[in-house]
């Protein structure tokens, strides 16, 4: 006999698989408390093309009304994201904008999805995180990488710049003088850098034993004050502190609430 909490965890799971149009390929999706996004090119080292945006874009909806308490977004094989693949790069300047605008908006409502997800996100990194593979770590609450994993990004290369979320994200993360050293130089972070600058904030040989480190952590507080942290982080850079604080009063009494029943 299983148990109630199995059988409505499995009878939930097959409710947002009836849903989808069809089976993800190039993303894999584990819905639970612990949700989890893979990206799956490994052969391209898990390069993003229009159909894994777009596969990205419907398992984020789909996690998104699972509520997890967590999600850890990763890449098959042994790296974690090698940003846009190089054969949509070459074609780009030859692209008209109605056939641009359509994958601008789509890669950016990818990073907006993660970003205001409402469980804590780890973005678990190896090997190469690079240009929208970057941008989507940067996305993420947490980032945890394996020894030596390089992060840069290389758009400027192709004649374009970083606009999934990088000029917004990474001077808030850094600071906006190391910032503005990554993006108009292109200069190459490793993880090691990285986690003195507040880029990276784990370093583990094995990402598995990390991820169940933070994990672990994260799953031991309540989820509610979690979720309001973070919603008051997203804009508050952008408020003043009496503002802020008013913020956070009504999200402790909504804290209190969910306490009592």
């Amino acid at each position: 006999m299983i148990s109630f909490s199995i059988f409505l965890f499995r009878f939930q799971t097959f409710l947002f698989l009836r849903k989808r149009k069809k089976m993800p390929e190039k993303v894999e999706v584990v819905l639970g408390e612990i949700s989890r996004i893979n990206l799956n090119r490994p052969e391209r080292k898990n390069a993003l093309d229009l159909q894994m945006l777009e596969e990205l874009d419907e398992v984020l909806e789909e996690v998104k009304e699972y509520k997890p308490r967590v999600l850890v977004l990763g890449g098959k094989g042994d790296t974690f994201c090698s940003g846009l693949d190089t054969s949509v790069l070459a074609e780009l300047a030859g692209w008209e904008e109605e056939r641009l605008l359509p994958l601008i908006d789509l890669a950016q409502r990818v990073i907006t999805k993660i970003r205001r997800m409402d469980c804590p996100v780890i973005a678990a990194c190896q090997r190469y995180a690079i240009g929208g593979g970057m941008q989507l770590a940067l996305a993420a609450d947490l980032r945890l990488a394996t020894p030596g994993t390089t992060f840069y990004l290389r758009e400027p290369e192709f004649g374009i710049l970083p606009d999934m979320g990088a000029l917004y994200l990474l001077p808030r993360i850094v600071g906006e003088g190391l910032a503005r050293d990554l993006i108009l130089t292109g200069r190459r972070i490793t993880a090691e850098e990285g986690e003195k600058v507040g880029l990276v904030n784990g370093i583990f040989p094995s990402l598995e034993e990390g991820i169940k480190l933070y994990v672990e952590r994260i799953l031991s507080l309540h989820h509610a004050p979690l979720r309001e942290s973070k919603r008051i982080l997203e804009t508050c850079w952008e408020e003043e502190l009496d503002s802020n604080m008013a913020r956070a009063k009504e999200a402790q009494l909504r804290c209190l609430r969910e306490l009592k029943t």
